[in-house]
């Protein structure tokens, strides 16, 4: 029995683009991602996108499975925190730390031969061939419409044949969304809100047919 939730009688739980972590396993879209860098490199290696654009996701499927340092930098004074120094380490959302505290954790990682790999919305390459290690940079480059449907699939999963995103909304979300699977995540939602406010409102396309 569906009553008068209109998701529902579409097929769908709810909208499936309403929320959840656009960097969660379940969502990852393969985009040729060279493999997890090694230990001991003696360099940084930066991921470098917009704001939802994966680089927690890509620092996370580098990081699976694996026992390096993990630190996460959030936009309080828990920025303040010495950056963690390993053979191999990751920093997420390393611009938001401040330059000084950042500068002494990449001059530590020089004098130890390390690897740090640092999501990070800022180039940071100058800083780190200053403290004296090499630079690989990875930048997240723009949704592609065939990536889009892939991942809206998976988000679409099991809600049945009349949920396929048709090639006209995936190329317009694309060209829209940039690099940023997030903005594609909130313009593919409000896609949903009014697909199943149009099908609910004409009986005779009811979506319980």
């Amino acid at each position: 029995m569906t009553g008068g939730d209109p998701y529902r009688r579409c097929g769908l739980a709810a909208n499936p683009f309403a929320h959840g972590d656009v960097a969660a396993p379940a969502d990852w879209v393969d985009r040729g991602l060279p493999p997890p860098p090694e230990p001991g490199g003696r360099r940084l290696v930066q991921v470098i996108g917009v704001k939802g654009a994966g680089k927690t996701g890509t620092l996370r499927r580098w990081h699976a499975g694996g026992a390096a340092p993990w630190r996460y930098v959030p936009r309080d004074a828990r920025r303040l925190r010495p950056l963690p120094v390993a053979p191999l380490v990751y920093w997420d959302e390393a611009d938001r730390a401040p330059a000084a505290l950042r500068r002494w954790a990449l001059r530590a990682a020089a004098r130890r031969g390390a690897t740090v790999v640092a999501g990070t919305h800022a180039d940071l390459g100058a800083e780190a061939h200053r403290a004296g290690l090499a630079v690989d940079t990875l930048v997240l480059p723009p949704i592609t419409a065939a990536e889009l449907t892939a991942w809206a699939a998976r988000r679409l999963a099991g809600a049945g044949p009349d949920w396929t995103l048709p090639a006209s909304v995936a190329a317009d979300v694309a060209a829209r969304a940039g690099a940023s699977w997030r903005t594609a995540g909130d313009l593919l939602h409000v896609w949903v809100a009014r697909e199943v406010a149009a099908r609910s409102s004409h009986t005779e396309r009811r979506c319980d047919r």
